[in-house]
């Protein structure tokens, strides 16, 4: 979810266990992530060279918290914070105490699958992802307010990395971290991996409300059987050209690649259905009438086995 200009907002250390507890651990971080980038490596087509060390090990706890969302929404970590929402367990959710911790993890992806105008066949440095930032008028804090990537996008950016041989930051290890354990948890289902800071700066608690329910809308699409279909579908043949123009001209405003069908749609479905707060998504930010918004809303609604 993208930030607005001016006064608007536009969407886009747990304790160590005994030693061997440790090693053993490690060890099946290794596999999993092994597991996952085998399967993008097959998906692009490019043979595995041996991964790269682990980070310094951190415990995890054995399960992930199962949370409502509307505890989700009541949350605040002080640290980053993986957790898993209770109506669809295949999305997970990454809680950051800050805009600047969430982007240091976050951009890096972010630029590889869905902002226009990026290479999508290898990772930016840290210089040109700066210049990107740069360009589009934000910070590295307010490039995305959230996120939202299926496991399949995690995989590749980890594969691309380690096929370039690119040195991970800090941060970016520490989403690899979780993202092997979301991967553990899910067996081969696959799964969403979403994300929201608290609030701060650009971000007040009812835009941050509605960034998480905005993300949220994601995940499921990303992973309730029928939902993207259906978006799809809506996206297809509910809307006239006239109103998918309007959509693409509003999404590329805020960044996003026009040229990716799926990406127009399912930004559409998360817009029209799951981002109440006007400041983010009105039917005058998109260039639409009100009553043709409500009646792309009600059809997008229409058929959706919502949890």
């Amino acid at each position: 979810m993208k930030r607005a200009e001016d006064d608007t907002v536009r969407l886009p250390c747990r304790t160590a266990g005994p030693a061997r507890a440790g090693l053993a651990r490690g060890a099946a971080l290794l596999g999993a992530i092994g597991a996952a980038l085998a399967a993008a490596w097959a998906w692009m087509g490019t043979a595995p060279s041996p991964p790269p060390a682990l980070p310094p090990p951190v415990a995890v706890a054995p399960a992930v918290p199962l949370l409502a969302e509307a505890d989700l929404m009541a949350l605040f970590p002080d640290r980053p914070t993986l957790l898993r929402l209770r109506e669809n367990p295949r999305v997970f959710v990454l809680l950051f105490p800050s805009l600047a911790l969430q982007g240091a993890a976050m951009n890096r992806a972010a630029a590889l699958v869905e902002k226009a105008g990026l290479p999508r066949d290898r990772l930016l440095d840290g210089v040109e992802l700066a210049a990107a930032i740069a360009r589009s008028g934000d910070t590295a804090e307010t490039w995305y307010l959230g996120h939202d990537y299926r496991s399949a996008d995690l995989a590749r950016f980890f594969a691309i990395a380690e096929r370039d041989r690119v040195a991970l930051t800090e941060a970016e290890l520490w989403l690899r971290t979780q993202f092997v354990e979301a991967l553990t948890l899910s067996g081969a289902q696959p799964f969403a991996l979403v994300s929201v800071a608290n609030p701060g700066g650009a971000l007040d608690a009812a835009m941050r409300s509605a960034v998480l329910r905005h993300e949220i809308g994601h995940g499921h699409y990303f992973t309730l059987p029928g939902f993207a279909g259906h978006v799809q579908g809506v996206w297809r043949t509910g809307f006239t050209e006239a109103e998918r123009a309007a959509y693409r001209a509003y999404l590329g405003r805020e960044g996003y690649d026009t040229d990716n069908d799926e990406l127009m749609a399912n930004e559409a479905m998360a817009y029209t259905l799951f981002t109440p707060d006007p400041r983010l998504f009105s039917p005058a930010l998109v260039g639409l009438p009100p009553a043709a918004v409500e009646r792309l809303r009600e059809a997008l609604r229409s058929g959706l086995a919502l949890p």
